[in-house]
């Protein structure tokens, strides 16, 4: 059976082109988890063992039944009333070394105030998520998670948990901390202080079950050297020898998994995770999933393996069992390998069907965007928005929403900066998402499309912050309004939003192999049209970040001043298939002046966040903290630092 590759450009066509090959071939839900359990036979084995240590690391202990819990994680929710501060989400992987649960299986979250004492017990809904693709060679997957929302909670309080399954199984003790209240108008109360942190483009340093046992064919995967996966292609471990952190002689190989640890120290209220999670699918265009291939995908497919999410949710269980992860979507996370879920009922599932499985996205978002959502903490408002919506650089969802993300943004940003009620709680506005509004690398540089749509209305609402991923590198701007730099803004700086304009950060640097910067301009690759380099504009764009030193002395060998005239954004003039099979936009060169710190190896966002009394000055602090810097023999090194400065209370826009 050949893929129509020529026909089918969005997500949401593979996915019905699949259920119907499926159905025409008359493969019942039966024969697909016969073919599930046959083709993951020693990969349930091998993963059962990852997940068997974690659970048994954290205080595991296992019940008849032979099934363990792992891969906990939590997430902010909004209680029945809307409220932010009573409710939480928690969600696990449930896992036996058949591949299968026992029919009657049955799981609880316990709740209470003290390790081994809960006094509360909620049920646990448990989510079978089968995947199977109609192409030869397409992976077929069977997974089981464990999700529940926890009601009635009190405000800015420490509760303990674990999950309890009927057979006698029990993880071990977690706790987490609700939100502080959120009251509105004169009801509101000054919140304490808080530090979030925030990264993207993350992946794993480890690969998941051992490639005998895989469903492909290709035979250099069934004889790979040692019985592992080949070497970056489920993982990120491809990292060029010369990089001085995960290189050959670096300090740090496993960048991925220490900045999670790292990011542990700062004791985060929550983490933003920006796209580009786990990298299940590796070559993230939102083409069919394949696995008949290893180390090139067959035209018009994307390789895939869902077992890469398995190591992830236990790579980031020390962290998220204990602090919320908040996730939005990335070009790496439209995964098309699974049908309609009964949350969008007949609805198309863009390829976020296994995420609303795996993952604790609230809903209170447009009810055909699963990873559009918000929450409010303490006196900060944070907003998820799906970038591959907006994208011209990688159209396989692009317009998917049909202009609903946009209508619902505009309509929270309206409410969060002129409702009398609201405005006067929300100090800051944090948008996070993937494709970059403005950033400058060699790779993807800056996206038109996510630019053109968001940048008027975080203008006009005021947004404060915007988290941003995609490129594999560090790089802040200066405070940006309405397309253009209004102010310099170098480490140290004190910002004013309400009139300097939006900070964007792109913090891609999350552990996935680092990208470059700009070459020296070119024939191969010109400066903007009219713009003739001179001086340092006419060497290749470097790095700005406090502690770094040009090698060969400042605009000797690299620019590394405030302006960039080889960068480019991506338009959507042009759009064509590209060589993949999917439908790409057209890059355009432009000269910027806005990229003030840049660093090219890893790295994450902690956010400390000072509330005050009405009429008091209220702040919030970015840091960015690089991992195993070389020479500073310290796990992570300040490398930035802005701070953001408001009038507590007087987020309501002045008309």
């Amino acid at each position: 059976m050949d893929f129509p590759t020529g026909d089918l450009t969005t997500v949401d066509e593979y996915a019905d082109w699949n259920t119907k090959e499926l159905a025409r071939h008359s493969v019942s839900r039966r024969s697909m988890l016969k073919a599930a359990t046959a083709a993951a036979g020693g990969i349930a084995v091998a993963q059962f063992a990852l997940a068997e240590r974690a659970f048994s690391a954290a205080g595991g202990k296992q019940g008849n039944d032979g099934v363990v819990v792992s891969g906990r994680h939590l997430s902010f929710i909004q209680d029945r009333s809307g409220r932010p501060e009573s409710a939480m989400a928690v969600t696990a992987q449930l896992v036996s070394n058949t591949g299968s649960l026992p029919k009657r299986l049955r799981a609880y979250v316990e709740v209470g105030h003290r390790p081994g004492d809960y006094g509360d017990r909620f049920e646990a809904e448990i989510v079978h998520l089968v995947g199977q693709y109609a192409i030869p060679g397409g992976p077929v997957a069977s997974q089981y998670y464990a999700k529940a929302k926890i009601f009635g909670l009190r405000a800015n309080t420490i509760y303990h948990y674990r999950f309890r399954l009927s057979d006698g199984t029990t993880t071990g003790d977690a706790y987490f901390a609700t939100a502080p209240e959120h009251g509105i108008g004169r009801h509101h109360k000054t919140p304490p202080p808080f530090t979030f942190t925030a990264f993207a483009d993350v992946g794993t340093n480890n690969a998941p079950a051992d490639p005998k046992y895989a469903w492909g064919n290709d035979p250099a995967v069934v004889t790979a050297a040692g019985g592992t996966w080949p070497r970056g292609v489920f993982d990120n471990n491809y990292y060029t020898a010369t990089d001085p952190v995960a290189g050959t002689t670096g300090t740090d190989p496993r960048p991925a998994v220490s900045q999670t640890d790292n990011m542990a120290s700062q004791r985060p209220a929550f983490t933003l995770l920006a796209g580009d999670i786990c990298y299940a699918d590796p070559d993230g265009s939102g083409l069919p999933a394949d696995d008949s291939g290893i180390q090139t995908a067959p035209t018009g497919t994307n390789r895939y393996n869902p077992y890469v999410w398995d190591v992830f949710l236990n790579q980031i269980e020390g962290q998220a069992a204990f602090s919320p992860w908040m996730f939005a979507t990335g070009n790496h996370d439209m995964e098309a390998l699974y049908g309609k879920t009964k949350e969008l009922g007949d609805s198309p599932n863009h390829g976020y069907a296994g995420h609303e499985a795996r993952l604790d996205l609230p809903d209170n978002g447009p009810r055909t965007c699963p990873s559009v959502y918000r929450f409010v903490y303490g006196n900060v408002g944070v907003i998820s928005v799906d970038a591959n919506d907006l994208s011209y650089e990688i159209q396989t969802n692009t317009g998917y929403s049909n202009g609903a993300q946009l209508k619902w943004l505009e309509e929270t940003l309206r409410e969060w900066r002129t409702n009398d009620n609201v405005a006067p709680t929300i100090d800051f506005v944090v948008a996070f998402f993937h494709h970059c509004a403005y950033s400058t690398t060699s790779n993807h540089s800056s996206d038109g499309g996510v630019r053109n749509a968001l940048d008027p209305l975080f203008s006009k609402y005021q947004v404060d912050l915007v988290v941003q991923g995609h490129n594999h590198i560090l790089e802040r701007t200066d405070p940006i309004k309405h397309g253009k730099r209004t102010r310099s803004a170098p480490d140290g700086s004190t910002i004013h939003p309400q009139t300097d304009g939006v900070t964007y950060i792109c913090a891609g640097s999350g552990g996935r192999p680092r990208y470059s910067f700009q070459p020296a301009p070119s024939a191969t690759a010109p400066p903007a049209t009219g713009v003739t380099p001179t001086g340092p504009e006419t060497l290749p764009e470097g790095q700005r970040y406090r502690g770094y030193t040009p090698p060969g002395g400042k605009n000797t060998t690299e620019n590394n001043t405030e302006n960039v005239v080889n960068s480019y954004v991506w338009s959507d003039a042009g759009t064509a298939v590209n060589s993949s099979g999917y439908l790409q936009g057209t890059k355009v060169r432009e000269d910027i002046e806005w990229s003030q710190v840049r660093y090219d190896d890893y790295a994450f966002l902690a956010v400390d966040v000072e509330p005050a009394p009405k009429g008091r000055a209220t702040t919030f602090t970015i840091r960015t903290l690089a991992d195993a810097l070389p020479g500073s023999n310290a796990p992570y090194t300040e490398i930035d630092r802005i701070t953001l400065r408001r009038t507590a209370g007087e987020g309501k826009l002045r008309r």
